[in-house]
């Protein structure tokens, strides 16, 4: 068995702490959503489009952080269950845009109360203060050391 430095040995409890953390946060989260039916992805989908309009499948794929195969499924079951809809743009037809439909907009305005309320009993536990600073740590963290020197 391989004996790990101070700094190896601290690099390594930082990823399972974080990986707990992360499992822990999303159970407490995720539960009314689950219970609807959706994965966090759907979730992710549907809650992007209601809040910020029509987008199209790449720019979904973009702000989503998932990948193209991923999405195609993701968008072709909202598309099943009627939460979503295909338009071409006015602008550039070439383009599919996606949208909400109203039975997206239902779902997402019921699930949204006990979301909200989900993030508030997670995130409490910490001040605003604590919130701001994890919130830019996690930034720094997910842009890597690459990031930094540009």
């Amino acid at each position: 068995m391989k004996n790990y430095n101070e700094k190896e040995m601290r690099n390594l409890k930082l990823l399972v702490t974080l990986s707990r953390c992360n499992s822990s946060v999303n159970s407490r989260i995720y539960p009314k959503i689950k219970e609807e039916g959706l994965t966090e992805t759907q979730f992710s989908v549907l809650n992007l489009l209601y809040h910020k309009g029509k987008f199209n499948i790449k720019e979904i794929i973009e702000k989503t952080f998932s990948s193209g195969g991923t999405m195609t499924v993701v968008v072709n079951n909202l598309l099943k269950e009627g939460y979503i809809k295909k338009e071409r743009s006015e602008i550039d037809k070439r383009q599919v845009l996606i949208s909400i439909t109203s039975k997206g907009l239902n779902l997402l305005n019921y699930i949204l109360g006990t979301h909200v309320e989900n993030l508030k009993n997670t995130f409490d536990v910490l001040t605003d203060t604590e919130k701001l600073i994890l919130t830019e740590l996690l930034k720094k963290l997910g842009k890597g050391k690459e990031d930094e020197e540009d």
